[in-house]
């Protein structure tokens, strides 16, 4: 009888310390979820953790706290500020290109003088180098502006998820 209850015993135990090996998350879900919500052009997101609402700043914060998501968070944001900055760019550069050839068109110059006995309009020749020129410019801002804000997006995505994969 007591063999079977030793048995017994070291059965419990052995059963207690296998029970005690398994780790239980103690931190709630800590998973940043994002939620679209609306159609079209209002489209917009809401950030869940835990299930429960959170701002886009207090998102921001936990992925900044976390290191590996911080360094993507910090490359998105650098992406982010060039991409506003080549949209600048373009709007200046197309508005200067308006003023260049506004003021260097043909008509920009015309007088009326005698020619071959009749009156006539008379345009002198502007070279429009400098409009063309804008507009390349822009059409290379623009280029960039996409570019890094594509970028942006995608270093905004990888810090979401690599601060998700500490918690799966």
């Amino acid at each position: 009888m007591k063999k079977q209850i030793l048995i017994a015993f070291l059965l419990l135990c052995s059963a207690s310390l296998i029970k005690a090996q398994d780790i239980k998350k103690s931190q709630p879900d800590s998973l940043i979820k994002i939620i679209p919500f609306g159609e079209g052009k209002h489209t917009s997101y809401l950030y869940t953790i835990g299930g429960k609402l959170q701002t886009r700043e207090d998102v921001l914060i936990r992925l900044m706290r976390y290191a590996p998501s911080a360094v993507e968070g910090s490359k998105a944001k650098t992406e982010a500020t060039w991409g506003y900055v080549s949209w600048g760019g373009t709007g200046l550069s197309l508005i200067a290109a308006t003023i260049v050839y506004a003021t260097h068109n043909s008509h920009v110059g015309e007088t009326v003088g005698i020619v071959n006995g009749q009156t006539a309009f008379i345009y002198q020749h502007h070279s429009l180098a400098g409009a063309y020129i804008l507009t390349g410019i822009a059409t290379g801002f623009l280029t960039s502006a996409i570019i890094n804000l594509v970028n942006a997006r995608k270093h905004a995505d990888k810090a979401l998820e690599l601060y998700n994969e500490q918690y799966q």
